[in-house]
């Protein structure tokens, strides 16, 4: 199915709800918001969506907008200018991530051990609040582990979940939204990253 100029501008629209409203899911409402086509064709900026229908796929234009939001600090500050900036360059890193997901994982995985050698952690520590930032979430921070790892370890282990009840900073609640808005856009095989991580760090 070919999309249409006032197709992909709904598609940013309701993107753009889902990562600034907690209540609202983009899946739930199949990537579709109520908008006025007089008010599309009258932006400034209708070329750009037009040219997104001609070039892309449903699924790439999905991902297109996905990746500029998923790359931003604060998703919800996102807007139609960041995306034609910076969009085609945030989604080839973005689809690089995923082709070679279970790799940089692995990678990422390396490190938290090599952090837990290096600092004397247990496994467990890496995930530990005690008041402060875990060191996985540190390691995050500092860009040394990449948001995807992040999900995949909450997704084995459960932990932001106390997290969320622990840690009332505004960074990590931030942060927190945006995993739990980008979480349903993944698919993980689960079972497998859980055995990466046990022959990893059993």
């Amino acid at each position: 199915m070919k999309l249409h100029g006032f197709d992909v501008y709904k598609k940013y629209l309701a993107m753009k709800q889902h990562f600034s409203n907690e209540s609202f899911d983009y899946h739930q409402y199949d990537g579709k918001v109520n908008a006025k086509e007089t008010t599309y064709q009258s932006r400034s900026d209708f070329w750009f969506f037009e040219t997104i229908a001609r070039k892309h796929s449903p699924k790439e234009t999905e991902e297109f907008m996905l990746a500029t939001f998923t790359e931003a600090k604060d998703p919800a500050k996102v807007w139609i200018g960041e995306i034609q900036r910076h969009g085609k360059d945030n989604w080839m890193v973005w689809q690089k991530r995923q082709q070679s997901l279970q790799y940089l994982v692995g990678q990422d995985f390396d490190r938290l051990a090599d952090h837990m050698a290096t600092e004397g952690y247990t496994f467990n520590d890496l995930f530990e609040t005690m008041g402060k930032h875990p060191p996985c979430l540190k390691l995050y921070i500092k860009r040394q582990v990449c948001i995807e790892t992040l999900i995949i370890l909450d997704m084995i282990l459960g932990f932001m979940v106390n997290w969320d009840r622990k840690l009332k900073d505004p960074l990590w609640e931030s942060l927190s939204f945006k995993i739990r808005k980008y979480r349903p856009f993944l698919s993980i095989p689960t079972q497998k990253y859980k055995t990466l991580l046990q022959k990893k760090f059993l």
